[in-house]
């Protein structure tokens, strides 16, 4: 094996100062029995054998099934025992029939993070050195330690800590996820779905936004709010940034989003590759939002108008976003049912479906429902095609399971193809239009001036040019009129069609 990545928390602060770096010394492979050992296994290797660098060291190796290895060494002299746990056990990602979870040891393409996990008992190498070595597969991979056994208390890795804030959880009230970034072997790990966790990495030639922790007042107390600002960010651009506002789970705060969700360095990707918008991410903590009842009154009345006041933003519903998982889905969900039109777009995830069809102006926002193939909290899916019935509704199912394995990738899906691009949203109306137009045995000259229509509307829609689209829909619904006055279509029949554009109309009207 040779030494080539080291992983650490990405940095915070507004400076926009660089990754801590720590020079690995080369060592020796400790063999797969290492990682599988259990406490009552012999010590064998000798301290001078093994790189006792603390910390996450990702290597090249050969003889691992990813191409790589992950070497940790977490360094506490008066632990009795150390265990080395991560949410890296494997599914079957290509056959989702098959039940098997499998062992790290195991990869073979088609195989995908998302069976929960991986805990083993870590090696003392040298006085109060454990060491630990396990396969990993690309883009970002969480682990934690358990000390002397108390499983109540998620200990970071002290040389590659998430950088908490410094309202946040504390003790055993918090879930420490530590991170560590692993390359792509495009010959061992062959599957393209892991290639596209990628994104995740930290690209050395790309241009960084810079985050941190800011103080915000809410009452009487000074809390923060985690603030994410794009490479180059402009104070004084003509156009207004938007904003994504991210909330955590359980056992989480306004840290988890930037550490373990990666959110600053996926979007540094995305927007080094032109897939997505500047935008401003602001993640806050559930604990000063308010109560969910009234709508998170401190959200509505303290957060958004500090961040619009302090941040070149803009104030436009459509410009904001508001995603959360888990407990966070429940924050969001509650926030549509108290009032949808407060953000454009929303992304439930992870936290089943808890959106009342019932609520006014269900139809003006976009959202975007989520979860892992294998998450306990995955919304069903009969459900959200319901509410897609009534409003603007996707959903999107990812390899995971109830980890960030899964919401990692569905914030790159969400920032990547449905911020910012109703099209991505309306295309399934215009779809089902299309087809009810195609089984209305119109003559082809009727039937394509009316599909002609629906895809100049989406078009213009995607262009941001609503007016038009609203001029181009109602130029379809009127058609629709004409041709069952003329005999061509049933009134049943144009009905159908003229529903569903008017629903269309609706939305894109109300954006106006």
């Amino acid at each position: 094996m040779r030494a080539l990545q080291l992983s650490s928390e990405d940095t915070a602060g507004t400076d926009g100062t660089g990754r801590r770096n720590r020079l690995a010394k080369p060592f020796a492979a400790m063999g797969l029995a290492l990682a599988m050992v259990l406490s009552t296994a012999p010590v064998a290797a000798q301290a001078e054998d093994v790189d006792l660098t603390p910390g996450p060291t990702v290597v090249a190796d050969p003889d691992s099934p990813t191409g790589y290895t992950g070497h940790f060494v977490y360094y506490n002299p008066t632990a009795t025992s150390v265990r080395f746990v991560g949410d890296i056990m494997l599914r079957n990602w290509e056959d989702r029939s098959d039940p098997t979870v499998y062992s790290p040891w195991d990869y073979r393409p088609g195989l995908m993070r998302g069976g929960g996990a991986y805990d083993v008992e870590m090696t003392e190498v040298a006085d109060g050195y454990w060491v630990t070595d396990v396969p990993l597969a690309a883009g970002a991979n969480q682990y934690w330690f358990y000390v002397n056994n108390n499983t109540s208390l998620w200990v970071a890795d002290p040389a590659n800590s998430p950088i908490f804030a410094p309202d946040g959880l504390t003790g055993t009230a918090r879930r420490a996820f530590n991170k560590v970034h692993v390359p792509y072997d495009p010959v061992k790990q062959n599957y393209a779905p892991l290639a596209a966790r990628e994104i995740e990495n930290p690209r050395p030639d790309s241009p960084k936004g810079t985050w941190s922790y800011v103080p915000i007042q809410i009452g009487a107390a000074e809390r923060t709010v985690g603030v994410y600002l794009p490479p180059g960010y402009d104070s004084n651009r003509a156009e207004p940034y938007k904003t994504i506002y991210m909330q955590h789970g359980g056992g989480q705060d306004q840290s988890d989003w930037m550490n373990m969700g990666d959110v600053p360095v996926i979007m540094d990707n995305l927007l080094h590759d032109g897939t997505t918008e500047p935008a401003v991410v602001i993640t806050t903590n559930t604990n000063y939002l308010g109560a969910a009842n009234q709508g998170y009154p401190n959200l509505r009345d303290i957060v958004l108008p500090f961040v619009e006041a302090n941040y070149n933003v803009s104030a436009h519903p459509t410009d904001r976003a508001f995603a959360g998982l888990s407990a966070g889905g429940f924050v969001t969900m509650n926030l549509i049912n108290y009032d949808p039109t407060a953000f454009g777009y929303f992304g439930p995830w992870s936290g089943g479906v808890r959106v009342n069809a019932a609520t006014p102006n269900l139809a003006v926002p976009y959202i975007l429902f989520g979860g892992g193939a294998w998450d306990f909290g995955l919304p069903n899916a009969g459900q959200v095609a319901a509410l897609d019935e009534v409003g603007f509704i996707e959903n999107s199912v990812v390899a995971g399971a109830h980890d960030f394995n899964a919401w990692n990738q569905l914030f790159t899906i969400w920032a990547r193809d449905y911020l910012w691009h109703p099209e991505a949203f309306i295309a399934d109306e215009i779809n089902t239009i299309k087809a009810g137009v195609a089984a209305a045995s119109l003559n082809s000259g009727n039937a394509k001036a009316l599909t002609v229509k629906l895809d100049q509307a989406l078009k213009l829609v995607a262009k941001g040019d609503n007016s038009g689209a609203v001029e181009i829909l109602n130029g379809f619904v009127a058609q629709v009129g004409e041709l069952q006055s003329a005999g061509k279509l049933s009134a049943e029949q144009s009905a159908s069609l003229v529903q569903t554009a008017e629903k269309i109309l609706f939305n894109v009207g109300y954006w106006l």
